[in-house]
């Protein structure tokens, strides 16, 4: 190989090694299992639109679900969109995706009562079902361990 080729291989090589392009574009998705526990990311297609962590979904408006014993503690996920700057009249459906690979479809009435739980009373939720978790009013619609939402319009 040419000697002043060399350095413009090697950053390409890296720049493809990092899952990054040289024309600017986007790294594709990442893995879901990959995303960090305490995010939540949120996507169109297959380019990112928002991300959010529990810190931050702490501070929104707080409702609470109770189920059997349980007071769970989190944010409507419409709030959640509202402050994420999603227009919800463009969404339709959300695909909600847990770390298992686990997903469940949303229609829009699912979505105006859906509740992203961050806490069961004043603890964090336990490791098998969170650090988030989406609700429903239909328990066969819930997923644990959250980590991304897909927008469908």
């Amino acid at each position: 190989m040419r000697s002043h080729l060399r350095p413009l291989v090697t950053a390409l090589a890296l720049l493809t090694g990092l899952g990054l392009t040289a024309c600017g574009g986007e790294a594709p998705l990442a893995a879901v299992e990959a995303i960090p526990s305490d995010h939540l990311e949120v996507v169109r297609g297959d380019k990112r639109v928002a991300d959010t962590t529990v810190d931050h979904l702490r501070e929104l408006e707080a409702v609470t679900a109770l189920r059997g014993e349980s007071s769970l503690r989190g944010a409507q996920l419409t709030t959640v969109l509202a402050d994420l700057k999603i227009d919800r009249g463009e969404v339709e459906a959300i695909e909600a995706i847990g770390a298992d690979g686990y997903s469940v479809r949303l229609d829009a009435a699912l979505i105006d009562g859906a509740i992203v739980v961050y806490a069961d009373g004043d603890a964090p939720l336990p490791a098998h079902l969170g650090p988030l978790r989406l609700l429903t009013d239909s328990r066969a619609k819930s997923v644990r361990n959250l980590r991304r939402l897909v927008l469908n319009p």
